[in-house]
């Protein structure tokens, strides 16, 4: 069912310090407001083709941070819905429901943690075909985060240019794990449809695909304003 799978969603690098490696999920998610969005313009050989918008809401009583992601592919008419919870301490994984329009196909992902697995299944749906399903039994390994988290945690990773974390997330919509490598970079002076930025360039490797996030170099809360999806051309820009 790979290519039912959102392009979207999204080496080695340079030696970190300790805190980095050890911290910097605390720190990033101490320093995250307790609810915000992310809203982002699809963009297609350079046209508007979509959008996509991720928030989170800080839940304290549950110690919980819930996050939903709303994304439309317009011209493969494919539309992705995201309801999700992870630990508001440690970014790990708790519970996933993903229902993944593309035409008249329907793929719908549900899982949670239990005894420290992912468990849960994948089923896939057609008009006129037989239903497709797979079980979801993905150990969540020490220092693994849901994949959704990476992109909104990046606002506020208390890292700089050459650092870099290497960590286990899971990606809920092929219910597996993959290593993935963030690295900070020079963003350069970036033009995007909400104006003019001074950016840093987180790269993102290792997650198939890999995604280069672009944010603002103010220090603090870090607003993504742009997110390549390498080898496509594809991206999406703040409006």
């Amino acid at each position: 069912m790979q290519k039912y799978i959102l392009l979207a969603m999204v080496g080695t690098g340079l030696a970190a310090p300790a805190l980095a490696q050890d911290d910097w999920r605390a720190e990033s998610i101490a320093a995250l407001p307790d609810s915000g969005e992310m809203h982002l313009q699809m963009l297609v050989e350079g046209e508007p083709d979509g959008f996509m918008r991720l928030g989170w809401q800080r839940d304290e009583d549950a110690g919980l941070i819930r996050f939903y992601d709303r994304t439309m592919w317009a011209s493969r008419q494919i539309y992705e819905t995201v309801e999700g919870s992870i630990d508001d301490r440690t970014a790990a994984p708790v519970d996933i429901d993903i229902t993944f329009f593309q035409q008249t196909g329907i793929l719908d992902v549900e899982a949670s943690e239990q005894g420290g697995v992912m468990v849960g299944s994948r089923r896939f749906t057609r008009p006129g075909a037989d239903d497709q399903s797979a079980p979801i039994e993905t150990p969540v390994t020490d220092g693994m985060i849901m994949r959704g988290a990476a992109f909104f945690l990046s606002q506020t990773l208390p890292l700089e240019i050459g650092d870099s974390v290497t960590f286990d997330w899971f990606a809920p919509l092929g219910g597996s794990a993959a290593t993935v490598t963030l690295t900070l970079a020079d963003g350069g002076t970036i033009e995007t449809l909400s104006g003019t930025h001074d950016t840093i360039r987180i790269e993102v490797r290792g997650g198939s695909p890999d995604n280069d996030i672009y944010v603002t170099a103010n220090d603090g809360v870090r607003e993504v304003v742009r997110i390549d999806v390498l080898g496509q051309p594809m991206r999406f820009e703040a409006i």
